[in-house]
């Protein structure tokens, strides 16, 4: 008998667990009376509260101390099939008052104001009716503390969220914003209130030094990459972030799951004139934890459009190295090319196009090179070599006779090229490149000329033989 009564008596108490884990709070509010409605219900007791116009209660909150001319307040709590119901209103200058058990009146006295006055400071914590007036009573008594010490007691996160902003309406000293955001922060699970809560007050928060650190130090409270990219892109819109900040949203980024975000969050932070070269180069290296090929390149190329230094241009091709995507790779090399960059990036950017699979992407690349950047002879060498990897003769040739166009040719570099076009299968474009480095040829070296006839051994159609030779002796 014990034991089926220990059983039952567990039961009941794991229910309870579940219905108060699974209690929920609804406002509707209503245009047509301005009346909003609160219900609150934990399976065992629920509340329905209605209201309309504006009430304050007394400083013990277990009494109505007044209402507007148009106040209206139904409180009705039901609890194991029970049901009560107290109405309040106005006549006049006059606040009526009435109890109701089940379908029943009885006299508010005293069994009326007795049950109001347990139930009411419940009332106000869980809604946010005499909120304003509230506030302004424990802001008056005890200051910024006062308000926070009473929103540490609420539950819901709406009600604390409203309770917040009331509370920086109030004359609130600068030095206390600091602290409100880090207890906010740590009172409100919400993301969707917490970031609310952030952004309605960002004018004053970003006023201060301390504050601004905090607000971007709460969004590593939001789990939610979607809040945590709105509160800080508004936040970086209104105002340069210091390098501290900068830091601060950096590893905000770092947390974030989405690529989307992230990306979104980085482009927004290189819009800031602030930036020294080493955050630049932590942004690059951000971007290594972009998973996405369209958001890294997205990343990289808004660096890119700022004067990056040599190192910040070796840690770019270092992220593009990671990049699997021709495409973007050759879009990013292409913005890398676009101003002169340092020998030794140079040599590392040459290595990373042999990574490039595709001959129409390399071609690409490697034309890019040549017409923006001023090679070396062994840099240059070493780009005919990868282009000699390709397996279309079409893109090598291409490349070839860019090559050929290239200021400052040297012996050196014509008789690369020579020997790059003799390893082309077809007669057609080696015949093409052979023909086009001919007027150079004529007034070459011994050892370029000699380059030129051996290659043109390699051609097996007579006709083809006949033009490159003509090209060179004319």
């Amino acid at each position: 008998m014990i034991m089926k009564f220990f059983k039952l008596l567990v039961l009941v108490l794991l229910s309870v667990a579940a219905y108060s884990q699974s209690a929920s709070t609804h406002v509707y509010s209503s245009d047509k009376d301005s009346k909003i409605t609160y219900k609150n219900s934990d399976g065992f007791n629920s509340f329905n509260i209605e209201i309309r116009g504006t009430v304050e209660v007394t400083d013990d909150d277990k009494d109505i101390k007044s209402m507007s001319s148009d106040g209206y307040l139904e409180i009705t709590k039901t609890s194991f099939g029970s049901r009560r119901t107290i109405k309040i209103s106005t006549e006049g200058k006059l606040i009526k008052r009435e109890y109701f058990e089940g379908r029943s009146a009885v006299n508010y006295e005293p069994e009326g104001r007795k049950w109001l006055a347990e139930i009411l400071p419940e009332v106000v914590r869980t809604t946010t009716i005499a909120a304003e007036s509230r506030v302004n009573r424990f802001y008056a008594k005890g200051g910024t503390q006062g308000v926070l010490n009473e929103i540490d007691q609420m539950k819901s996160d709406y009600i604390k969220s409203h309770y917040a902003n009331l509370l920086m309406k109030k004359p609130v000293q600068e030095k206390d914003y600091a602290l409100i955001i880090s207890k906010i922060s740590d009172n409100i699970d919400s993301d969707h209130y917490l970031s609310q809560f952030l952004q309605n007050n960002l004018s004053k928060f970003l006023q201060n030094k301390e504050a601004t650190q905090s607000l971007f130090t709460a969004t590593n409270r939001l789990g939610s990459d979607h809040y945590k990219t709105q509160v800080i892109k508004e936040a970086l819109s209104d105002q340069s972030a210091s390098i501290e900040n900068v830091k601060i949203i950096l590893a905000s980024s770092s947390r974030m799951g989405s690529d989307h975000y992230k990306t979104e969050v980085l482009t927004s932070l290189m819009r800031q004139s602030n930036l020294t070269d080493p955050i630049m180069i932590e942004i690059i290296n951000s971007s290594k934890s972009v998973n996405s090929d369209h958001y890294r390149t997205e990343i990289l190329t808004k660096a890119l459009d700022r004067k990056l230094s040599p190192e910040s241009y070796q840690k770019a091709i270092e992220a593009v190295k990671d990049i699997s995507s021709d495409h973007y790779i050759t879009q990013v090399i292409k913005e890398l090319l676009r101003n002169p960059i340092d020998e030794q990036s140079l040599t590392n950017l040459l290595l990373v196009t042999a990574s490039i699979e595709s001959d129409h992407y390399r071609t690409e690349v490697l034309t890019s090179l040549l017409k923006k950047q001023e090679l070396k002879e062994a840099q240059f060498k070493k780009l005919v070599e990868y282009c000699d990897s390709m397996g279309s003769d079409h893109y090598k040739s291409q490349t070839l006779r860019t090559a050929l166009s290239t200021p400052q040719m040297t012996d050196g570099k014509m008789i690369a090229i020579i020997k790059a076009a003799s390893e082309l299968h077809s007669d057609h474009y080696m015949t093409e490149v052979l023909v086009e480095a001919a007027p150079y040829v004529k007034s070459a070296s011994n050892g370029v000329k000699d380059a030129y006839r051996s290659a043109a051994k390699n051609i097996n159609s007579e006709t083809y033989y006949g033009r490159t030779m003509r090209a060179m002796n004319n």
